[in-house]
């Protein structure tokens, strides 16, 4: 007998004996189990519910269409809100949504966020999938594990040419040819394409954790070699606390030479543990001797893997310049800033970040959404135009646009700039502000006509039916596309994104896109 039969029994137990009691138990049909989806903790996860009123197909051929290696960082968050979410599959998705969702998530995860949704969702450690998530990252010799070991369905050309390409890498020519004859054969491609793995400084980096990359950088950028001497006022003598002491009693102990010697003092002995005697003239305290620390000039000039690991250690002990340029460097490997920068363990000051590299700093607080380091940043910064940037990506990020007029600055420049302006004015009327007619009228002949096409009649339609997941898929995909040269595009999408309460979203990609022209 099931627990809930027994609860059914005892139920009608103390119905029969107390019928007034019965009248207030209600019984209902327990509803079927629901698919679930499991995913992994990111910031801004979904509602589980968020696929509802998408179909499995119109589901499975969007994460097909995924952008491939979007740079921009918010569309790329938009993606993995619908990939890495916890999430109720569509109604009636099967396999082919499962398989593209995993290959989605195998681009858009880090690692270790992978590795955590592979331990999560057992379709992912399928044996084809994990080959194939282990030959996008050029590690051949994974996947062959992986194939020696597979029996199922080893006579199909996939395996063949894994098996093919395995033989070859560990030098059984004889075994590899086999492989490719039956394949030619069969008229299908022999060859199995391996990208290159990643190596180097940066991988190996980008791979540890905060503890294991400071060692890391410490032990790359060696000895930093003696400090110099702390620096002492122009001309002054050196002294040292000997001297310092010598002379104070002298000053204090001078007597005429024409009067006496006053006589010695005396101090009867004391047998009391508590009392110390005190020195009258206490040494003063050395000066701490300098930290050792490495040239920034030299480290700036030094493009080894030494030089890059010293602009890692200035930049933790708060050089915003050395921050800057250990991020440039990354980014010229291919690595997304935010990524490296959340990596180097600083406390920098505001006026050093807007000195050293605004824009870079000001768009990792968008990405944060940290908008008291965007403010401290406004007050630090000396140019009027990057304040007035600035003050547009915090009061996007902080909702000051909803029901207000658009203010002076963005007015005046719609008027002196319309082409240029135009663009910002849309995304403060994306996020709310008033159509005052003054800014009507200045808009007309202003505006690029805008892309009107069946997907962004889709897009509407996915926001009307509350379709969360399907419009941010579909709002990643325009905007990745159009948004840096269409204003109509990013007008859209952020106002599409609030209707469906994403107002956080809207501001983090208004912030972003303002500050374009920082």
């Amino acid at each position: 007998m099931t627990l809930i039969s027994k609860w059914l029994c005892t139920a009608a137990v103390m119905s029969a004996a107390t019928p007034a009691l019965a009248q207030s138990i209600e019984v209902e049909r327990l509803g079927a189990a629901k698919a679930f989806a499991p995913g992994i903790d990111i910031a801004g996860a979904l509602d589980s519910e968020a696929w509802q009123g998408t179909s499995a197909q119109r589901a499975a051929r969007l994460l097909e269409g995924l952008p491939d290696n979007t740079s921009h960082p918010i569309v790329r968050d938009m993606l993995r809100r619908v990939v890495l979410s916890g999430l109720a599959p569509p109604s009636g998705a099967d396999e082919a949504f499962e398989r593209r969702r995993i290959m989605a998530a195998q681009e858009l995860a880090s690692p270790d966020e992978y590795a955590r949704f592979v331990a999560r969702n057992p379709a992912a450690r399928d044996p084809a999938l994990r080959v194939d998530a282990y030959i996008a990252r050029g590690d051949l010799a994974a996947a062959c594990d992986i194939s020696d070991a597979i029996q199922q369905g080893r006579a199909e050309p996939d395996w063949i040419r894994l098996r093919a390409a395995c033989h070859e890498l560990r030098g059984e020519t004889a075994a590899a040819d086999l492989a490719r004859d039956i394949l030619r054969d069969r008229g299908e491609d022999p060859d199995l394409i391996v990208p290159k793995p990643a190596e180097g400084f940066w991988v190996e980096a980008m791979a540890l954790d905060a503890a294991d990359l400071n060692a890391m950088m410490e032990t790359i950028a060696g000895d930093p070699g003696p400090a110099g001497p702390p620096e002492a006022d122009e001309g002054a003598p050196e002294t040292d606390a000997a001297d310092i002491q010598e002379e104070s009693l002298a000053d204090t102990a001078f007597n005429d030479p024409d009067e006496p010697a006053a006589p010695e003092p005396s101090i009867e002995p004391t047998t009391d543990p508590i009392i110390e005697p005190i020195p009258l003239f206490a040494a003063p305290e050395p000066e701490p001797e300098p930290l050792p620390t490495f040239d920034l000039a030299e480290a700036m000039t030094d493009t080894s893997d030494q030089g890059t690991a010293r602009l890692f250690i200035l930049g933790r002990d708060g050089n915003a310049k050395a921050v800057s340029e250990f991020v440039a460097r990354a980014s010229e490997a291919g690595i997304d800033p935010s990524r490296v920068l959340s990596r180097v363990p600083a406390v920098l000051d505001a006026a050093d970040m807007a000195s050293a590299n605004l824009p870079l700093f000001a768009r990792y607080a968008v990405l944060t959404r940290d908008i008291v380091l965007m403010q401290a940043l406004f007050g630090a910064a000396d140019d009027d135009a990057a304040k007035e940037r600035l003050a547009l990506a915090s009061d996007a990020m902080g909702g000051g646009f909803y029901g207000r007029a658009l203010g002076d600055g963005l007015e005046t420049a719609l008027e002196n700039d319309g082409r240029g302006a135009a663009r910002d004015v849309l995304i403060a009327l994306a996020l709310g502000s008033d159509l005052t007619d003054p800014v009507e009228t200045r808009l007309r002949g202003s505006l690029p006509a805008g892309t009107a096409n069946t997907d962004w009649l889709a897009a509407d339609h996915a926001v009307e039916r509350g379709a969360q997941a399907e419009s941010l898929l579909r709002f990643a995909a325009q905007v990745d596309a159009h948004g840096e040269d269409d204003p109509w595009a990013l007008y859209r999408a952020i106002r599409g994104l609030r209707r469906l309460g994403f107002s956080d979203l809207a501001g983090q990609l208004a912030a972003y896109e303002f500050l374009r022209r920082l």
